[in-house]
């Protein structure tokens, strides 16, 4: 049987909107700065109002059409 390799999870940009420890690197991020997040960090911290998505310049012309 073959097996098939799963997609690796693509990281995404995203804004910080208050200031938050990783929890892996005890680094702290601040208002602002932009971090590349797995979809699993991001949705947590998202639920929790510390950060947003941000769109990239392909995704706004899209958005604009």
């Amino acid at each position: 049987m073959v097996t098939q390799k799963s997609k690796l999870a693509e990281r995404l940009a995203y804004e910080v909107l208050s200031p938050y420890q990783c929890p892996n690197h005890r680094h702290w991020y601040q208002k602002g700065d932009i971090v590349d997040l797995l979809p699993c960090e991001a949705e947590f911290l998202k639920l929790g109002g510390k950060v947003k998505a941000v769109l990239t310049t392909q995704q706004k012309e899209k958005a604009n059409g």
